[in-house]
């Protein structure tokens, strides 16, 4: 139950941030609101695709019970280095929302 709960509390947000970018940009058709919609929606694609890497980290992880404490820190570092361009897209994403905001804003000043 701890699982739905956190996966509603990470993922709603920035759903609801997407869905009002969206609106935005089709609403002023700006490069800014673009920055904002796709920011969103970046994150929002690296927040959900990490949440299911989890899932499936944790359930290998689970299985190698009765290997050494040494492999099953290598994979765990293998299993979240294989994540590190979905962050990247994330960490991307939402910079690029919160410049897309700002330069909205400013503009339209």
């Amino acid at each position: 139950m701890d699982t739905l709960i956190w996966t509603f509390l990470l993922v709603v947000p920035y759903a609801i941030l997407t869905t009002a970018g969206v609106l935005l940009w089709r609403r002023w058709r700006s490069a800014a609101t673009g920055m904002i919609a796709l920011g969103f929606a970046a994150t929002l694609l690296s927040l959900a695709s990490g949440l299911f890497a989890t899932y499936k980290t944790h359930a290998a992880l689970a299985e190698l019970t009765s290997a050494p404490r040494a492999h099953q820190d290598t994979y765990f570092i293998v299993a979240h280095y294989h994540r590190f361009p979905l962050l990247t897209l994330g960490l991307l994403g939402i910079w690029a929302a919160a410049v897309g905001t700002l330069w909205h804003v400013r503009r339209d000043r």
